[in-house]
């Protein structure tokens, strides 16, 4: 009597904790340009559409006042585009190229950035339209790349790394004035590392991360009501533009992988927790590779898709969360250009890459008109028969869209694989695809690649159970 399986789950995602011998049928070994739905089925990424090319000259994307904002250090630039807005943020000294954009965000109705000159130099500017210029002159102002806005200030790393500088409120050209602005004292509280690298917001408290600890601060516009609130050890994070909120949380890439500081809901006491560690191998040589090549790491989380996703130029990796389905699936994104700013405005996603603006578009199914792969590999399987010899005949699949279906079956041999076969929708009505090969275990790997929609929602296998070898 032949036997069946079916695998209708896929709501963990990629997890290479395990060998891929012994994890489990829903824990993935490859789930590429596609992402774990609500409905706890695996589904093709949303594309691109190209909506724009820039004029030369400018960096950066910030969405805000109904606008993508760029900027730039020299010469005049203006969009033709009126979707975009170009901003001069010239140095008092004098012109000079930007390089970057590290932070920007509304202040007052005007914005505040913190921008990378060619030469290494970061500033703080504001742009209100003051005489004197945008640059922030006062001489507390730490001009740092790790900053941000909170309890009407801006705070921002010290030019030591020991201290968290912070403005008077509501005036962020103004770092001086006595029992208004000030310094939050993080080095003299730090047990490890005393540099602070990072700053982040969990729960309304301001986190300060060094590479191995992260300090939650009590923050409030009167200074007298600051301190510190508590400390979580050996974990933090190097990289500025990683830090985000999600959900209340804090989640940043840290020297291992993706961490986070969470709140234990019925203690209230700050833990943190490896949330990255499915794929902390595919992370950690994704950083190698990022510092050998001068790329720097940036996160963000897209309220419209419900996921934090760590972008390495081309490369994206997105955590899936839904508390209601209960998911909390890992998978990675190959853009077909690399990304150097990402901005969210009207419930719209949009990626700058050189002068070329993409918007994320859930209708799309190319990278504006170039087609990409998506590949879904399952584990090592030995149908809770382990060491018996099983024969495949063949399997069922309910599909949106089609795809090519291959069957590995033998571990030690990646090359041991039968001839893809293409299958399309749902297969069930038709009878069995015959997929014929012998082995004690087998992994499924699925294909598409095409310009439409895909959702895989079912496999079915048959086989027959042969015996011990």
């Amino acid at each position: 009597m032949v036997s069946k399986i079916n695998f209708d789950r896929f709501d963990l995602g990629i997890d290479l904790r395990k060998d891929a011998s012994v994890s489990d049928a829903n824990r993935l070994r490859e789930m590429r340009n596609a992402f774990v739905t609500t409905g706890l089925t695996t589904a093709k990424r949303p594309g691109f559409t190209h909506v724009a090319t820039l004029e030369e000259g400018t960096v950066g994307l910030f969405a805000a006042l109904g606008k993508l904002h760029t900027f730039y250090g020299t010469g005049t630039v203006t969009h033709a585009n009126p979707l975009f807005e170009a901003h001069k943020i010239a140095p008092a000294a004098g012109e000079k190229s930007l390089k970057d954009i590290w932070y920007a965000d509304v202040f007052n109705n005007y914005i505040y950035v913190a921008v990378e000159y060619q030469d290494g130099t970061v500033l703080h500017h504001y742009l209100d339209g003051n005489e004197s210029g945008t640059q922030i002159t006062d001489e507390n102002c730490p001009h740092s790349k790790a900053c941000i806005k909170t309890q009407q200030k801006i705070f921002a790393v010290g030019k030591d790394g020991d201290v968290v500088r912070y403005c008077c409120t509501g005036r962020p050209r103004d770092w001086s004035t006595a029992e208004d602005a000030g310094f939050l004292p993080t080095g003299m509280n730090a047990r490890g590392d005393r540099t602070a690298t990072a700053l982040g917001l969990q729960r309304g408290r301001l986190g300060v991360l060094t590479r191995d600890s992260c300090q939650l601060w009590t923050i409030d516009p009167d200074p007298n009501n600051m301190g510190l609130y508590d400390v979580v050890e050996n974990v933090g994070s190097s990289f500025p533009k990683t830090v985000a909120n999600v959900a209340g949380d804090l989640y940043f890439l840290s020297d291992y992988g993706v961490r986070s500081i969470t709140t234990q809901v019925y203690t209230e006491n700050l833990v943190d927790e490896d949330v990255g560690s499915p794929v902390d191998s595919l992370v950690r040589q994704a950083i190698a590779d990022a510092q050998a090549s001068g790329i720097e790491p940036r996160a963000f989380y897209f309220y419209g898709t419900g996921q934090f996703v760590l972008g390495f130029g081309s490369h994206l990796f997105v955590y899936s969360i839904s508390k209601t389905a209960k998911i909390a699936a890992w998978s990675h994104y190959y853009l077909q250009f690399e990304v150097d700013a990402v901005a969210e405005l009207g419930k719209r996603l949009y990626f700058r890459s050189g002068n070329e603006i993409y918007a994320f578009d859930e209708t799309a199914y190319t990278d504006a008109g170039i087609q990409y792969e998506v590949m879904i590999e399952l584990p090592w399987m030995d149908f809770k028969r382990p060491g018996e010899l099983k024969m495949i005949h063949g399997i069922d699949a309910v599909l949106e869209g089609d795809a090519y279906l291959s069957i590995a079956f033998n571990a030690n041999n990646a090359d041991a694989r039968t001839p893809e076969v293409h299958i399309k929708g749902n297969t069930r009505p038709y009878g069995m695809i015959p997929i014929p090969c012998a082995g004690t275990e087998f992994s499924l790997r699925i294909r598409n690649y095409s310009s439409s929609a895909f959702k895989l929602n079912a496999l079915t296998v048959y086989y027959d159970v042969l015996g011990v070898r």
